[in-house]
């Protein structure tokens, strides 16, 4: 009998878990669902939204934004100029809990010009660390990755990584 209660407990326990997981991966979908909407709404302020007032934002080619104000402002510059009338379509590839409250969520994306169609491949595969403060959650640092598979597949440099690795 004890064993048979102990074991209901945990299955209990567990399914209590995977719920709470879900729901902690829905909400990161929210988020990133709100980016690409704000994103194709222009509206830097919105997009910054999404980050803790002190994030860290590196973007694809180096430059870092530090805090919700500068990501807030160089985003408003480049949806007022080159990419304006475009949106940055992200999916969520995977999301790993080092906690609680924190989270790694591996993004894919494409920008696009608004009515075009996405490409096969991303443009971009972003790195978001996410954390759960006063029960919402915020991008706390966000790496923004040129996706070049595609241009080291074709110079052979992706089979030299692998026979390396297999040495």
């Amino acid at each position: 009998l004890i064993l048979q209660i102990v074991s209901v407990s945990i299955v209990f326990f567990s399914i209590e878990l995977l719920g709470a997981d879900q729901t902690r991966e829905s909400e990161i979908h929210d988020v990133v669902d709100r980016l690409t909407r704000a994103w194709r709404a222009g509206d830097g302020s919105a997009w910054a939204d999404e980050f803790a007032g002190d994030a860290d934002f590196t973007v694809w080619f180096g430059l870092r934004l530090k805090g919700a104000d500068e990501i807030a402002f160089g985003h408003q510059m480049i949806f007022d100029s080159f990419y304006a009338d475009t949106t940055f379509e992200m999916t969520v590839q995977d999301i790993r809990f080092l906690g609680d409250n924190v989270a790694v969520a591996l993004l894919a994306g494409s920008v696009v010009k608004n009515g075009e169609t996405i490409a096969e491949e991303p443009d971009a595969v972003p790195v978001a660390v996410l954390e759960r403060r006063e029960n919402v959650w915020k991008i706390v640092v966000f790496q923004n990755t040129p996706f070049a598979v595609t241009e080291f597949r074709a110079n052979g440099d992706i089979k030299k990584l692998k026979k390396i690795a297999s040495q």
